[in-house]
């Protein structure tokens, strides 16, 4: 698919859409905060405390829930409003993962200021990925959903 064309259902505003989008969202975060969790902390983990990787999911889980349903559902929101007259999903991609990297960036300053130079150099792009893949996720499932529907229309004609 060419991705300077237009999307056959460009539209991923509303709260429904949205509230979609912050679920694939928290589900790009949560795999990805737990595979670094995993692959930096869980093989000394498991050899000290038996329960600690089921401590370390619920974190995870946690940093990734919170700051989604709070403030990442009203500022998509926000950003699918402004880019109502935005056509090209390319745009929108990268309008959510810059929205996405400073949201993560001022979550950080605000609750953790004396960490911000380490952990803010892994929220950045942590709130990039996780709200630009979400967006690029939830583009995908509304195109695929029009491409199933035009195709059994046109099976019935």
């Amino acid at each position: 698919m060419d991705p300077q064309a237009p999307a056959l259902d460009p539209a991923v505003r509303g709260s429904a859409a949205i509230a979609a989008l912050c679920l694939r969202c928290f589900v790009v975060l949560a795999v990805g905060n737990l595979g670094v969790a995993a692959a930096t902390s869980l093989p000394e983990a498991l050899h000290e405390e038996g329960f600690y990787p089921l401590g370390l999911v619920a974190v995870v889980v946690a940093v990734a829930a919170v700051p989604i349903a709070l403030v990442g559902f009203p500022a998509g929101l926000l950003t699918s409003h402004l880019l109502r007259s935005v056509h090209r999903e390319w745009v929108h991609v990268l309008a959510f993962a810059l929205v996405g990297a400073l949201l993560a960036g001022v979550i950080v300053a605000w609750v953790s200021p004396d960490r911000l130079g380490p952990v803010g150099g892994w929220a950045l792009p942590e709130g990039a990925v996780g709200a630009g893949g979400a967006r690029w996720w939830t583009g995908w499932a509304h195109r695929r959903r029009a491409w199933v529907h035009a195709a059994r229309s046109s099976d019935r004609s």
